[in-house]
């Protein structure tokens, strides 16, 4: 049946983005279909995962999606996975990052009727410690 709303192409096109029948597929790499998934994305986030731990990152855990069966057509399936995932994807950025130290203070404590250290004659809380 006639369709007005579908488009329109030339049957040359459609001949050479099929593979011929005889031939068998390719089946195009992670990584390879990763590039070309990038390469789609807006300028910023494009740049962003120019920066090779983020792409490498970026294609572990695409293996990963793969490995247990995921359909990278179906958004619905990717998210079920990163959320059943979650906590050991966090744990494994976490290991990469370092954790921050607390500062610990080795002076004595001044209280805030004590006498300035700065040797203005006045009470802290009246002079350095007025804005804390």
């Amino acid at each position: 049946m006639w369709n007005p709303f579908k488009k329109k192409t030339d049957g040359a096109a459609d001949e050479a983005a099929a593979p011929k029948a005889g031939a068998p597929a390719k089946k195009e790499s992670i990584e390879e279909r990763i590039e070309r998934e990038i390469d789609a994305l807006p300028g910023m986030i494009k740049n962003k995962l120019k920066d090779p731990q983020i792409k490498q990152r970026f294609i572990d855990i695409a293996k990963r999606m793969e490995k247990d069966g995921v359909d990278f057509k179906s958004i619905r399936q990717m998210k079920k996975w990163m959320k059943a995932h979650e906590a050991e994807l966090k744990a494994e950025q976490a290991g990469g990052v370092q954790k921050v130290e607390t500062v610990v203070h080795e002076g004595p404590r001044i209280g805030r009727n004590d006498p300035c250290p700065c040797g203005s004659g006045k009470k802290y809380k009246k002079c350095c410690g007025k804005d804390k």
